[in-house]
């Protein structure tokens, strides 16, 4: 068994070679995959828990900035660094977790010490983990009229459409539906809605300041689009739409809002399932 002194944590790579004798060598013949230990740091060594978990993930050559940072529930892009040489960049997908008992990989894994899960993706691949479980749904009623179709699209598509391009910029996408955030309303009765788009503050300076103020503004649009100004709404009203830095948002503020994750991009996935509902504050 693993003992208290291993060297193995959460978010380490294995070796190419030493993933291919667990028998995760891959599912096609075309694309490249790499195998990341998802075990917490405790449940390592600990004599209770008789596997190892994994993931594998596919090398990508380009991240896309709409599946970092845990914005979608099901699908993660994130790098490790590989020292002088290019990145290592990877797509994890939740069905892809594997359980390995703890003698066998102790037996066959090495750890890939030439690479390096920095603090920034450490954080996000945590966040990912446990938003598959910890993401409270929406009302129905308040999910059913953000399908409301508006042109040939629902609103949360072109809320998607909007929010994409400055994905590279913003950490998340906020919706705080006040004391109507668990209820049920009838028809014509409003969900009153206010919305932060909160920016990088400390890496993306100006131009994510920029990009998010763009972005709060087109949402805005939509919503009054879709569904009328505020005073006149009988299905959302949109109340507030800011941009707000990363660095000001508090734990209170967390604790009264839900993350609206895209998750309509997993839906064209062949293994998506049912449509479940949008996600809540990262963990």
């Amino acid at each position: 068994m693993l003992g208290r002194d291993t060297h193995w944590r959460q978010g380490d790579l294995l070796t190419a070679d030493s993933a291919r004798s667990l028998d995760f060598g891959g599912r096609d013949d075309t694309t490249d995959h790499r195998v990341i230990v998802i075990s917490h740091d405790c449940d390592l060594p600990h004599e209770a828990e008789p596997f190892v978990e994994v993931i594998v993930g596919d090398v990508i050559e380009k991240n896309d900035p709409a599946l970092s940072h845990a914005k979608n529930p099901r699908r993660l892009h994130m790098a490790f660094e590989n020292g002088d040489c290019p990145a290592i960049t990877l797509e994890l997908r939740h069905t892809d977790r594997k359980e390995v008992p703890k003698t066998e990989f102790m037996e066959k894994a090495v750890k890939d010490d030439s690479t390096l899960l920095g603090d920034g993706e450490k954080r996000t691949l945590k966040q990912w983990l446990a938003a598959r479980y910890g993401r409270p749904a929406f009302p129905n009623a308040f999910e059913a009229r953000l399908r409301k179709l508006v042109g040939k699209q629902t609103v949360d598509r072109h809320i998607a459409k909007v929010v994409g391009p400055s994905a590279s910029h913003l950490v998340a996408l906020f919706f705080d539906l006040g004391e109507q955030r668990g209820v049920e309303l009838a028809d014509g009765d409003p969900y009153a809605i206010s919305i932060s788009v909160v920016y990088d503050a400390t890496e993306g300076g100006f131009n994510a300041r920029q990009a998010a103020e763009d972005t709060a503004g087109k949402l805005r649009g939509i919503f009054e689009a879709a569904y009328g100004k505020a005073e006149d709404a009988t299905e959302i009203a949109i109340e507030e739409c800011e941009a707000v830095a990363d660095t000001l948002m508090t734990l209170a503020d967390l604790r009264k809002v839900d993350q609206w994750r895209l998750e309509y991009i997993s839906l064209s996935d062949c293994d998506a399932g049912e449509f479940l509902p949008v996600g809540e504050i990262p963990v």
